[in-house]
């Protein structure tokens, strides 16, 4: 294993926990958007954040950006915006939220899910169509 692939930290030590509330008066959603979803091919992530209106009551508040992994311990990653919408409505005051920056998640995702699960090198992704249609993009599993 290469010196840059050991250095690097697994994107689960980074995962922030953090217990919300926003007053009751209106729905999260409009004190944090929630965007993406599995119908876009995203996982779900925060959108705009408006920190006056929301009450961290422990951890750190999500910053946009953060994916969204699980709400009061149910998963949402794979849900439709639509699904995790109605998670976060499902729950009371305060709601625990569990989230990560995207940077080390999906650097994860793009190496050893493409490359090591599915056999598929990355380089062929990014090479124009008519290079990857010269290349072998049979799956390895010697």
């Amino acid at each position: 294993m290469s010196k840059t692939l050991k250095k690097k930290k697994h994107w689960l030590v980074k995962v922030q926990e953090c217990s919300v509330s926003w007053g009751g008066s209106v729905e999260l959603t409009a004190v944090l958007e929630v965007r993406g979803g599995a119908e876009l091919g995203e996982f779900p992530h925060i959108g705009r954040v408006i920190p006056e209106a929301v009450v961290c009551h422990s951890g750190r508040l999500p910053g946009s950006g953060d994916v969204l992994l699980e709400v009061n311990g149910t998963p949402v990653s794979g849900l439709t915006n639509r699904d995790t919408l109605a998670v976060i409505r499902h729950f009371r005051e305060p709601i625990g939220l569990k989230t990560v920056r995207p940077g080390g998640f999906q650097h994860f995702l793009q190496m050893n899910f493409l490359q090591f699960y599915l056999g598929i090198p990355i380089l062929a992704l990014s090479l124009p169509a008519t290079t990857v249609s010269q290349l072998d993009l049979s799956p390895d599993f010697d």
